[in-house]
């Protein structure tokens, strides 16, 4: 079976909450807010690496879904949100978790009948509730550990 895994509201625009889903037999929706966006692009302007905001934040959201998720798959479909950064990403998440099978990782456009893009946009316009609120320092906890990776 196939996780697949959608975005709506993007991270750089920091004007609008960014909600992240996924979707199999189960689902999760994660919000973080634009004030808390805000707060963690503040920390990568305060570091010198204000371009890395966008891809460490999505990664970081990521890594909390995958958190969430019960792994009996052995396909994750992730929908090309940044494209030419695929394996950036991928390569965040290994350096977050060196132990997770990155190969089952795929990007990939879902579309707009996936049920994951169902529930991140629904939830964007207020149709559907968020699972879990995602915080700053959730986020950057997990900036955190990927350390001299941002160094690119």
């Amino acid at each position: 079976m196939k996780i697949e895994i959608d975005q709506s509201g993007k991270i750089e625009k920091t004007s609008k909450h960014t909600y992240l889903a996924f979707s199999n037999s189960e689902h999760l929706v994660l919000k973080i807010s634009s004030t808390e966006k805000k707060k963690v692009q503040n920390y990568f302007r305060n570091i010198g690496k204000p371009r890395i905001f966008i891809y460490a934040t999505f990664v970081s959201l990521l890594v909390i879904l995958f958190k969430n998720i019960k792994r009996e798959s052995n396909q994750i479909i992730i929908d090309i949100e940044y494209p030419g950064k695929n394996q950036m990403i991928k390569d965040l998440i290994k350096n977050i978790n060196p132990s997770f099978p990155i190969d089952d990782i795929h990007f990939h456009l879902i579309g707009k009948k996936s049920r994951a893009h169902f529930l991140a946009y629904g939830t964007a316009i207020n149709q559907l509730k968020p699972d879990l609120i995602v915080k700053s320092d959730d986020i950057l906890k997990i900036i955190k550990k990927i350390g001299k990776c941002l160094s690119s």
